[in-house]
């Protein structure tokens, strides 16, 4: 049985919204406008944990190694919170900006002697009245916080504290709270690494535990573990997140993630075989094959086939090739452009054969559809020849044949697993949580990930993805809503993505809930403010190209008064969070929301 992230219908591109892209865009502007800063000192120091020797490889630092200690609360965003070193959690809460509260600690974590390794306190706000947390050591708590955010806030309550992920130190990853017949749910995200011993090394398999507790709502009844199911993968994730309603999870990674098992119902797993992949997984869909002017496919059919149950939908750059009433055999974006009225198709018995003409000739495609690798490439031996008699010139016999006494000859052995290309393409799915199939798949492989941003409580978080310069805002959105497509392009951050790209000593960054600036924060000391573009207030004209401008964006740089390292960063439409190892700093962005 092929496994779940070959079951997609077909591999989908995520598509902009062409309104929310300034193709004119003229650049950002430097503003010496000052933004006023203000600063409260803390008590205590901040709970930082490290990695440990056991935690080498690279993707132990992409799960766990840099570590926001800074979490703000959606729901209420004049008040942040971190972990001390006294595994308390702290609240910061704002007045005006002229009277910051000092720290409040609101919750005294329950904390055994330290057995072995440990992560850092993570915790989310699901709704106005909980707190999910997870203490770093192998515990999920959930935390009645009752009306957090008023003048009147009562103490916080656990209400629920249980080891999972077999004791096994994790992360929160995101929660979220659902009410349905009367049973309230809470649902937790969680990631961890398993060991996978193997003959020479040590091996480690990324663990994304999806956790839902439930109790009778309105009553004082606790909480119970009513199901868990675990995805399991060979990175970690760029971005994972469970839908609204909890009906499945929304997962970006470099390499495929399957359901693994499920307490509610029985998972159906890849049939084995010497390595670890089914007879039929080793089959390609297709075989195709290129030329400088054109591409060819070849499909095996059922027997009894005919040409009028061939379907075929060709465009320029997309195609959706088929047999009537089966699943599509090609859907998707082409890697290039075709002349459409010079491509056709033949059948002969079982063997369907699809030849695209290029619209351009020369450039060699990558595969036929984007993001789809179920098609094996061939090649014919006059192409082969002229591969190896192109390439015979930058080859040798010998291992480094004109060596360089001053440099040592290239290993490949020494390669981090951080130097390799990804394995497979990356990909933007959905996992449906009953099926547990993917039901949607984008490719990510021309599409860096730049960060993940909360904008609106009780939703899931957005994704934040390049897209050629600009850096694109991506909201996912619930099955319930009846949308074919599972993620919508809200907000632009024109040429953010080149911008990130220079920002070597960067650390962390965001945008505005309300999209009117994004802020990239470095290590220490510096914070940059992009906005979005303004009307001027009288017409500019560009020097360059004559034409006259009517909107300007402007850039700002917030030095701030620390030469600590920065440990957490937040930001809401008002202002910037900033915390260092013995303050937090505020920084007024905006005056208005």
């Amino acid at each position: 049985m092929a496994s779940n992230a070959a079951k997609v219908n077909a591999t989908h591109s995520l598509k902009p919204d062409r309104a929310l892209i300034d193709a004119n865009f003229d650049g950002y502007k430097l503003s010496l406008d000052p933004l006023p800063q203000y600063a409260v000192n803390l008590d205590t120091g901040i709970d930082d944990v490290k990695l440990n020797e056991e935690e080498y490889t690279y993707q132990h630092i992409r799960a766990f190694g840099i570590h926001n200690h800074l979490t703000l609360d959606q729901w209420n965003p004049d008040s942040v919170y971190y972990v001390d070193n006294r595994h308390t959690v702290q609240q910061i809460k704002i007045i005006l900006d002229t009277q910051i509260n000092p720290p409040r600690p609101v919750l005294k974590i329950p904390c055994d002697e330290p057995q072995g390794t440990r992560h850092n306190v993570t915790l989310h706000f699901p709704s106005r009245g909980w707190c999910v947390l997870a203490d770093g050591a192998g515990k999920l708590l959930v935390i009645q916080t009752h009306n957090r955010g008023t003048p009147e806030e009562e103490p916080w309550k656990i209400v629920f504290s249980e080891e999972l992920c077999d004791k096994q130190p994790f992360t929160l990853l995101h929660s979220l709270v659902d009410i349905s017949h009367n049973v309230l749910h809470i649902e937790a995200l969680l990631l961890h690494m398993d060991k996978v011993p193997q003959e020479h090394k040590t091996d480690f398999t990324v663990v994304l535990e999806w956790v839902t507790l439930a109790k009778q709502d309105g009553t004082s009844g606790g909480f119970k573990v009513e199901r868990v199911r675990q995805v399991q993968g060979k990175t970690s994730p760029q971005y994972a997140a469970i839908e609204r309603g909890g009906r499945g999870l929304f997962i970006a990674s470099d390499r495929p993630f399957r359901m693994v098992s499920d307490t509610a119902k029985d998972v159906e797993m890849e049939e084995d075989s010497s390595n670890g992949e089914s007879e039929a997984a080793k089959q390609p869909a297709y075989i195709w094959g290129q030329t400088s002017e054109d591409v060819s496919v070849k499909f095996t059919v059922d027997e009894g086939t005919t040409k009028s149950d061939i379907e075929l939908i060709l465009e320029t750059k997309r195609i959706k090739l088929g047999v009537k009433n089966r699943e599509p055999l090609l859907d998707g974006e082409l890697c290039g452009a075709v002349d459409v009225e010079a491509c056709t198709w033949t059948l002969d018995g079982k063997e369907l054969e699809l030849l695209l003409q290029k619209r351009e000739e020369g450039p060699m495609w990558p595969a036929v559809v984007v993001g789809d690798t179920r098609g094996q490439l061939t090649l014919d031996p006059d192409q082969a020849a002229e591969m190896n008699e192109r390439l015979s010139g930058l080859t040798s016999d010998q291992l480094n044949a004109s060596p360089d006494p001053d440099k040592k000859p290239y290993n490949t052995q020494e390669l981090e697993e951080c130097d390799a290309f990804p394995e497979d393409s990356a990909m933007l799915v959905r996992l449906d949580g009953e099926t547990h199939r993917n039901t949607y798949a984008a490719s990510l492989s021309s599409h860096q990930s730049l960060f993940n941003v909360q904008i609106e409580a009780g939703e899931a978080p957005c994704l934040c993805l390049r897209h050629d310069v600009d850096a694109l805002i991506w909201q996912p959105k619930s099955s319930s809503d009846n949308s074919d497509i599972p993620f919508a392009h809200v907000a632009t951050f024109n040429a953010l993505g080149y911008v990130q790209a220079s920002k070597r000593d960067m650390k962390f960054a965001m945008c505005a809930p309300n999209f009117s600036y994004a802020s990239l924060c470095d290590c220490v000391r510096h914070v940059y403010v992009y906005r979005q573009p303004t009307p001027t207030a009288s017409p500019v004209r560009n020097r360059k190209s004559g034409r006259v401008i009517g909107q300007i964006a402007k850039q700002q740089v917030v030095a701030i008064d620390s030469a600590e390292n920065i440990m957490g960063f937040q930001v809401s439409n008002e202002r910037l969070f900033i915390l260092t190892g013995s303050k937090l700093i505020t920084v007024r962005v905006n005056t208005e929301d």
